[in-house]
C-alpha cells in the first residue's frame, strides 16, 4: 500500500522541534547557539539530533562563511514557509489567548 503524502511529511516535520527549527531559520540563517537561545526548553542533544536529521533530509544545510558555521534552509526548507505560517495563524486563533500573542 502506498504511504499517504501527509503521513510521509508528518514523519519529518511532526517530530519534536522540527517545525520550530524551520520557523527560526525562515527569518535568517542562525548559528547553533542562536538556535538554542531562540528555543527555550530544547536540549543541545535534541537540537543536534534534529539538525542532523533535517540536514540528512535536505531541508537545511550547514554553511560556513569563513568565520562561523550557520544553519540555513534549502529550497525544500523554504518551501515550508506557508506550512509554518498556517500553523502559527491557527495556533494564534485557537490556542493562545489574545494577550499572549507574540511574534518571534
Amino acid at each position: 500500500m502506498k504511504e499517504c503524502p501527509v503521513t510521509r511529511a508528518w514523519k519529518i516535520i511532526g517530530r519534536p522541534w522540527r517545525l520550530v527549527i524551520i520557523d527560526r531559520l525562515l527569518a535568517k540563517p542562525r548559528t547553533f547557539n542562536e538556535l538554542i537561545e531562540s528555543m527555550p526548553g530544547i536540549s543541545t542533544r535534541t537540537l543536534t539530533k534534529a539538525l542532523n536529521e533535517l540536514k540528512r533530509l535536505g531541508i537545511i544545510e550547514k554553511v560556513y562563511d569563513g568565520k562561523r558555521h550557520y544553519y540555513a534552509l534549502t529550497d525544500a526548507g523554504k518551501d515550508l514557509s506557508n506550512v509554518v505560517k498556517n500553523v502559527r495563524e491557527w495556533s494564534e486563533k485557537w490556542l493562545l489567548p489574545k494577550e499572549q500573542k507574540t511574534v518571534i
